[in-house]
């Protein structure tokens, strides 16, 4: 397989680097091609959208399109999308209204076996492609049909959800034929989509603290367990609109196509450029848009998969102001610009996105942004968790200001966490709860250390704390100062030596509560007074001599 393909139809006269090679033959395989008619790993539409749209000098573009390759390629090396397949039937459920004979009649010569409905014989249908059950009722019963797949003309939502439920209205009988005869009798499909048990607020909890990203799904490929309190993800139903992905907290749930480290590591090949963001399927709507010298396209895989970090990884590895084009943006990814837009205000004067969903707004935006800019900074996020890229990132930024408290917008929930330091015994259970390393017991300084820039605000740690009205979650926003970024001592307390053999055990506190508590029903033996004071061994000690003696 080669690395870089490059076919000339509808594109401008361009020259290549040696690394690129000129082809018409749809026979070879690439790694990255900017024609969908060579067969490539990754199809990359910025190509062409650049070379016809760029203002730059023509050995400028020979430099460009090696980056744009190469952007692609490291996308292609990060990617953690596999392949899966599926055995799929020719049975089809048909539901129109209207009469559709030559449609039914082209399936059924081709060998598909179709059963016809209206919509209102139509209650319910589950399962996926393969796999799926229809409810239907008749004038004096319901029943259940099986079939491959479900073709509806003017579907209701509900009706799109699984995998194998295609909207046909609009399309011709040749192109519902090609729908389903590519995807029978083997039904090839991807995980969009890589999760992180470990990460998850939804995941093992004991209460239910978070599933933000069941809530935005608009298929059925995540959905809750409530008894078990797990996650169930159907990739082969998830539709890669990226919505899980831009509004999880913690990064649990993360593009596999193109992760967070991928989107970094492109960026870093961007420096000194300014990025157009865009979906890849846009760069067709915007054919025709005169870039400015300087501007380079950046292909993002899932509609809707950016979010904070991914935009001020963007920012910083390359210096520059962003332009972000979409027609559509959702609620996460709104108020992820939001909060880098206030950020940037706050600390440098200027913006850091710039958002545009028309041809005349993407060419104002173009022509403001700038590169350049002070935000310059690059981060090696091997290993990093969202959180943690997050907090480095914005740390960069604020450095040693105090530009004050940026809000939370409706999808986020930036906290800080308070607790009594007169009632906290450093049991430590509110670390042991935390997943995010907001929480960090210390044992150098038998302390309990905070970093609110790692805080998500689950406020599984108060629900977990053993003392009463001692922890509590202030959501606060983003505070642009040093210390949000940085561990500060929630409590501290010094450890307990054990009466007996001098052995530190335990903080003091926890020591001093509980003998307080016990020490009443240990009133009438002072061996077993004398063990509320004493480490797990000398206690078993203790116990032993006293039972010798009182067997003698």
């Amino acid at each position: 397989m080669s690395e870089y393909g490059f076919s000339p139809k509808g594109v401008k006269e361009a020259i290549l680097g040696d690394s690129i090679e000129v082809c018409t033959d749809s026979e070879k395989h690439f790694v990255v091609a900017n024609s969908p008619s060579l067969k490539a790993e990754i199809y990359a539409p910025e190509i062409n959208f650049y070379i016809n749209s760029t203002n730059d000098e023509m050995l400028q573009i020979a430099r460009n399109v090696e980056i744009l390759y190469e952007a692609k390629a490291v996308m292609f090396d990060y990617g953690a999308d596999n392949v899966y397949q599926k055995p799929v039937g020719k049975n089809i459920i048909f539901v129109s209204d209207n009469e559709r004979k030559s449609s039914v009649n082209a399936l059924k010569n081709a060998g598909f076996k179709v059963i016809c409905l209206r919509h209102a014989e139509v209650k319910f249908v589950y399962g996926g492609i393969g796999d799926l059950s229809v409810s239907v009722l008749s004038n004096t019963d319901e029943y259940e049909v099986e079939a491959d797949f479900f073709l509806v003309e003017n579907a209701k939502s509900y009706q799109l959800r699984q995998s194998g439920c295609y909207e046909i209205a609009g399309l011709n009988d040749d192109e519902i034929l090609a729908l389903v005869s590519e995807k029978s009798p083997i039904y090839t499909y991807k995980n969009n989509i890589s999760f992180n048990a470990n990460l998850c607020q939804y995941e093992g909890r004991r209460v239910e603290l978070c599933a933000k990203c069941v809530e935005v799904c608009p298929s059925v490929a995540l959905l809750k367990d409530e008894q078990n309190r797990k996650l169930e993800i159907s990739h082969i139903d998830c539709i890669a609109c990226g919505m899980c992905v831009s509004i999880c907290p913690t990064g649990a749930i993360s593009s596999s196509k193109q992760p967070p480290i991928a989107i970094s590591q492109m960026a870093k090949l961007y420096a000194g450029k300014i990025p157009l963001l865009a979906h890849e399927a846009s760069f067709g709507e915007i054919s025709g848009v005169s870039l400015p010298c300087g501007v380079l396209p950046f292909g993002i895989f899932a509609k809707f998969q950016l979010d904070e970090i991914s935009l001020l990884s963007i920012m910083q590895e390359t210096g520059s102001q962003v332009v972000l084009f979409e027609g559509e943006i959702c609620e996460a990814t709104k108020d992820a610009i939001n909060l880098i837009n206030s950020v940037t205000m706050e600390i440098y004067g200027v913006q850091g996105v710039f958002v545009a969903s028309d041809k005349k707004g993407l060419e104002t935006a173009l022509n403001l942004a700038k590169s350049g800019q002070k935000w310059k900074f690059s981060l090696n996020e091997t290993n990093l968790s969202k959180i943690e890229i997050f907090s480095a990132r914005m740390a960069f930024m604020v450095g040693e200001g105090d530009y004050g408290v940026i809000a939370n917008g409706a999808s986020q929930s930036h906290a800080k966490i308070s607790i009594n330091e007169q009632t906290c015994t450093l049991c430590l259970s509110c670390a042991g709860a935390c997943n995010t390393g907001a929480l960090f017991a210390d044992k150098s300084d038998n302390s309990l250390k905070f970093n609110a820039s790692l805080c998500v605000g689950c406020d599984y740690c108060v629900r977990s704390c053993a003392e009463k009205d001692t922890m509590a979650l202030d959501l606060c926003g983003v505070e642009l100062k040093k210390e949000f970024f940085e561990y500060q001592i929630l409590a501290r307390d010094e450890l307990f030596e054990c009466i007996e053999c001098g052995k530190k055990f335990a903080t003091k506190k926890a020591i001093m509560k509980i003998a307080n508590l016990m020490s009443a029903h240990f009133a009438d033996d002072a061996d077993k007074a004398k063990t509320l004071f004493c480490c797990a061994d000398c206690k078993a000690k203790i116990m032993i001599l006293k039972q010798m003696q009182e067997e003698i």
